[in-house]
């Protein structure tokens, strides 16, 4: 696997008409992938991006998202946070928060040091990704 630079924070992003912008001001406690059919489409890709992030951790500085609520499938109540103008999605929160929320780290300024940890519902994956997934990484040089 790739080892991604170290980051300086606070990092910067926003949606992708600038409307909203926001400032991360501390490391997540992590980076995932998630291949579940959920996250394919609401990314409209082969998977999800997910950063986990303290709820004081993240602040808008510009704009104010809109929220969408949804259920989960394991029952869960999730606000979505997206912008009103562009409609990108930004933010997820479950309603149980825990003082947790999931930024969706593609919306970063710098995307450079954004490199998936894990790997949730990997047997969910597209037949090209798990084969991605599959393959051992070269070593360093």
């Amino acid at each position: 696997m790739t080892e991604a630079p170290s980051p300086i924070f606070p990092q910067h992003g926003g949606c992708q008409c600038g409307a909203i912008r926001y400032e991360l001001r501390v490391p997540p406690f992590g980076i995932w992938a998630c291949h579940c059919s959920l996250c394919r489409k609401q990314s409209g890709s082969a998977f999800g991006l997910s950063m986990g992030v303290a709820l004081d951790a993240l602040v808008f500085v510009q704009g104010e998202p809109a929220v969408w609520t949804r259920e989960t499938e394991s029952g869960h109540m999730l606000d979505c946070l997206f912008c009103p103008t562009c409609g990108s999605r930004l933010v997820h929160r479950r309603h149980a928060h825990e003082g947790r929320q999931t930024l969706k780290p593609g919306t970063l300024d710098d995307t450079s040091w954004v490199v998936p940890g894990r790997h949730f519902f990997p047997e969910s994956a597209l037949d090209w990704v798990k084969t991605l997934l599959e393959t051992p990484s070269p070593p360093p040089s």
